[in-house]
């Protein structure tokens, strides 16, 4: 609330990310996609009154120690800070998946999908965390709509058997839970 994110007021999503979070160690490095565009121009903007950051802002404060990164199309969103890093992706061009993985060069312990919203771009997401989260590692992938669930029911079948998938029902839409188990 403090920093004006959507995840609790409007989706009680704080209930995830702190089971989530709770698993996690202390210092922990951190992608969030989507950071929230006031760009109007833009697709899956937040219009000119939203707060790009507001949720990488919260988890800077509740771990100064952790290395959090975040990355949107936006690309004239910079929210360099001491422990906050942002970069350009593209969830539609897996090509900049790819750079962004050049660019970072490390594996993550929290993976946030909060980006276009859309099923291509999701599985997009999804295909990057395969190969860039830790062990025991999460990915997150927020605002699954109803009509996109027999997408994710195939997923669940087809991930390699070292991740484990669960839908979870929140107050507006659904959320994917991914875990790297090994």
């Amino acid at each position: 609330k403090k920093y004006k994110s959507d995840k609790s007021t409007t989706h009680n999503y704080h209930l995830i990310y702190s089971f989530v979070i709770s698993k996690l160690k202390d210092r922990f490095v951190l992608l969030e996609i989507g950071l929230g565009s006031n760009n109007v121009e833009i697709i899956s903007n937040m219009g000119k009154g939203g707060n790009p950051g507001a949720s990488i802002y919260a988890f800077k404060e509740m771990y100064p120690n952790g290395e959090i990164y975040g990355a949107d199309i936006d690309d004239k969103i910079n929210l360099e800070d001491s422990n906050i890093k942002t970069y350009f992706v593209d969830q539609a061009d897996q090509k900049t998946f790819n750079e962004l993985e050049k660019k970072i060069d490390k594996k993550f312990d929290l993976i946030i999908d909060d980006g276009l919203h859309s099923q291509f771009t999701n599985l997009n997401t999804l295909i990057f965390a395969l190969e860039n989260l830790n062990k025991d590692g999460y990915l997150i992938i927020e605002d699954i709509p109803e009509y996109a669930l027999d997408t994710w029911k195939v997923v669940a079948n087809i991930i390699p058997t070292n991740f484990s998938f669960l839908l979870i029902k929140t107050k507006a839409a659904f959320v994917g839970l991914l875990k790297k188990e090994n």
